[in-house]
């Protein structure tokens, strides 16, 4: 199914270069059909273009996860493909002046975003009906020691390969679990492992799936996570991994925040316009404050004021104490609902990435007085304070406003155990902007 699945994949890729490729060559046609064909100066100069196109449009389709049928729905590729085919266009005026490409025509980049949008649009739309049509319905097996757990992986599950999966629950009960398992082996086509079993068992089902060659998916925990891309040391014989909570450099960290205040700036420039009238909506609204200041807890506990567009009426919190908002709090005001679903609430945090207080990609900052009662049900939960917040991140991506706060963890961990820390934020960054069309991700 890997191999199938990865040759679909390459046959994608051939398709949508051959698309890129097609487009330019639809400009020359139809330049040349009206009777206004390009030069040969024009032609040489839009053949040199092509290559630094395709390379950038494939950088971004994986960014976008354009490849990932199976886990992605076709809205998140349309946005993928619109965003990717707009950053192209963009570019496009870029890059022939730094290929000394002088002459490649505004007109070329003008009419291929459009046809490569399109284009891209209808062959994305039809490999995946094509795809989700000769998949298989996949018999998955979760394996769990927990009833009501297992029940919420399963919804999850059911998402995986297109929705075309059959997920049954096995409830493990006594040591006697591995012979329990051989008995369905020949009944189901992947196999997941959830995080209610201790590291021993998670040992003997990985082995024993290992030595049958059978697909196994595993739910991790806290300690799976922490082991996550160690340095590796050898010592004559001994081998060591060297675990630390942050796989990140000092190289890396300065580069990570010449970024923060360079993608800071930018965004406080384009956003300008868009704040002036945010300003005044709120004034005519609900009159002042603008701003809200709320304190959060930053990298190692250490307190600060996060800076966002006041949504609630004034003194939200006086007669409840600090609470989790919720999608039909009455607190919330008219432009405050729209703020939110656009989270245009957020961009004055921008000032805090300025200040140091935020990064750009990072765990989301808790209030500390919130920290205390997450702590009680994650004990955990502390961990993601040796990363420095940021105002978006994994959980971002990948989760929504009510993810548990233990998956919230998982996330900010993975994340922070990334080995390439700013190619990661890169493909955070990029993904994010998706989200402000992604309505259920905003909740």
């Amino acid at each position: 199914m890997m191999n199938k699945r990865k040759l679909f994949t390459f046959l994608q890729m051939i398709l949508d270069l051959f698309v890129i490729y097609l487009s330019y060559f639809i400009c020359i046609y139809i330049k040349n059909f009206f009777g206004k064909p390009y030069s040969s100066i024009n032609i040489t100069s839009i053949k040199a273009f092509i290559p630094y196109v395709i390379i950038a449009y494939l950088l971004l389709f994986f960014i976008y996860r354009l490849y990932e049928v199976s886990t992605i729905d076709f809205y998140e590729t349309f946005l993928g493909i619109f965003f990717s085919t707009l950053i192209i266009f963009i570019l496009g005026f870029a890059l022939p002046f730094f290929l000394r490409a002088f002459a490649v025509p505004r007109t070329v980049i003008i009419y291929s975003f459009i046809i490569q949008f399109i284009l891209l649009v209808l062959l994305h739309s039809i490999v995946n009906k094509i795809y989700i049509k000769i998949m298989p319905h996949s018999k998955v097996l979760l394996l769990s020691k927990d009833d009501r757990g297992a029940k919420a992986v399963s919804e999850y599950l059911k998402g995986l390969r297109a929705g075309k999966t059959n997920v049954q629950i096995m409830l493990i009960e006594g040591n006697n679990f591995v012979k329990k398992v051989e008995d369905a082996l020949k009944n189901f086509d992947l196999f997941v492992i959830d995080d209610t079993f201790i590291v021993e068992e998670k040992f003997e089902l990985l082995k024993f799936f290992a030595y049958r060659n059978k697909p196994v998916y595993l739910v991790p925990g806290v300690y799976e996570l922490l082991l996550l891309n160690p340095r590796t040391h050898f010592v004559n014989d001994l081998t060591l991994f060297e675990i630390n909570l942050v796989n990140i450099s000092g190289v890396e960290r300065i580069v990570k925040r010449a970024i923060d205040i360079i993608v800071s700036l930018v965004a406080l420039i384009v956003f300008s316009p868009v704040m002036l009238i945010v300003f005044l909506s709120i004034i005519l609204d609900s009159g002042r404050p603008i701003f809200f200041l709320q304190e959060r807890a930053g990298v190692n506990g250490k307190s600060f004021k996060t800076i966002k567009f006041r949504t609630m009426i004034k003194d939200a919190e006086k007669y409840t104490g600090p609470v989790l908002s919720s999608e039909d709090d009455s607190r919330i005001t008219k432009i405050g609902k729209f703020l939110r679903k656009t989270g245009l609430d957020e961009v004055p945090q921008f000032i805090n990435v300025l200040k140091g207080d935020l990064s750009v990609v990072g765990p989301r900052p808790e209030r500390p007085e919130l920290m205390q009662k997450i702590h009680e049900d994650t004990p955990n939960f502390d961990m993601r304070l040796k990363v420095k917040p940021g105002i978006t991140g994994f959980a971002q991506l990948h989760g929504k406003y009510d993810t548990p706060s233990d998956d919230k963890l998982k996330m900010d961990l993975l994340y922070a155990k990334q080995k390439n820390a700013i190619l990661t934020d890169i493909y955070v960054m990029f993904n994010t902007v998706k989200l402000f069309l992604l309505p259920k991700k905003r909740k």
